[in-house]
């Protein structure tokens, strides 16, 4: 495995984040495919807009993982409220009746999210962990139909 370090103007380094985000109470709401795929693009867009170079995203039916690669600019806390702040606006605003009927819904993500900090990862190590690990959370082998975007 090669490690690839990021340069900036006074500085040399890595920081790889693997983030999971949780739609408000803890709904599965990822059970729909729509869902998946807006969620994905406004995280993306999300993640464009602000320099952030994502590796991959996995959907479970309630929760989302995020692979954050080269990130020098933003803390784990930055990345996750830059990401769901988007996120969270753009559904609410253009697509709650997917998920939430015709009230306004008033957050889509938890308060919370799971971070941690991990070395070079390869984009098949990182597809390797979202196959695995989240087909515990898919009941039926159908709806198992999992978003996993392995990117650039």
């Amino acid at each position: 495995m090669k490690f690839e370090l990021t340069k900036g103007n006074h500085s040399v380094g890595e920081a790889n984040y693997h983030i999971q985000l949780t739609p408000a109470y803890r709904r599965r709401i990822f059970e729909e495919e729509l869902t998946k795929v807006l969620t994905r693009d406004y995280i993306l867009a999300a993640a464009k807009r602000h320099g952030i170079e994502i590796s991959a995203i996995g959907f479970g039916p309630d929760h989302c993982h995020i692979f954050v690669a080269g990130c020098k600019n933003h803390s784990p806390a930055d990345v996750a409220r830059l990401l769901k702040g988007f996120s969270s606006r753009m559904m609410r605003k253009h697509h709650h009746r997917l998920f939430w009927g015709k009230l306004r819904a008033h957050k889509f993500w938890t308060a919370g999210y799971f971070y941690r900090t991990v070395g070079a990862v390869n984009a098949e190590t990182v597809k390797r962990y979202v196959e695995e690990s989240q087909e515990k959370h898919w009941s039926d082998r159908r709806q198992r139909n999992l978003i996993q975007f392995r990117l650039q």
